[in-house]
C-alpha cells in the first residue's frame, strides 16, 4: 500500500512538487444539454461539504496515482430511486452532471507567450 503525505500547513513561498514543472493545468468546460460547448458564456460554482472536499481530494490523489490520458469518470446527481456516491463524493439533486477527466497539457508558458 502506498501512502501520500500531504504537509497541512501551506507554506506559499514555498513550492511543491507539483507545481515545479508548469503543467499542473485544469480545463473547465460547460455543455449545454445538446453537448454544444458554451463555456465563455457562464461561470462554474462548486461548493463542497468538508468531507467532500476530503472525499474528493482523496480520490482525486488515488486518480492520480493510476493516471491515464482520458480516462474519465460520470458522476450524476442524487435522486429519490438512484443515489451514488462516486470519487468520494455524492452530487446536491439541483446539481447538473459532473465529469472528471485525466488530460495532458504543456506547461502554462504554452498558453500564456505572446505570439
Amino acid at each position: 500500500m502506498s501512502e501520500y503525505i500531504i504537509d497541512l500547513v501551506n507554506d506559499t513561498d514555498k513550492e511543491e512538487a507539483f507545481e515545479m514543472t508548469g503543467d499542473n493545468i485544469a480545463l473547465v468546460n460547460v455543455m449545454d444539454s445538446n453537448g454544444n460547448e458554451i463555456t465563455q458564456d457562464f461561470r462554474v460554482q462548486i461548493t463542497l461539504s468538508k468531507n467532500a472536499l476530503l472525499g474528493l481530494g482523496t480520490e482525486l490523489i488515488r486518480l492520480a496515482h493510476e493516471y491515464k490520458n482520458g480516462k474519465h469518470f460520470h458522476i450524476d446527481p442524487i435522486n429519490k430511486e438512484f443515489v451514488v456516491q462516486s470519487k468520494g463524493i455524492m452530487l446536491h439533486p439541483e446539481s447538473c452532471e459532473l465529469i472528471l477527466g485525466c488530460g495532458d497539457f504543456e506547461s502554462f508558458t504554452e498558453y500564456t507567450e505572446e505570439v
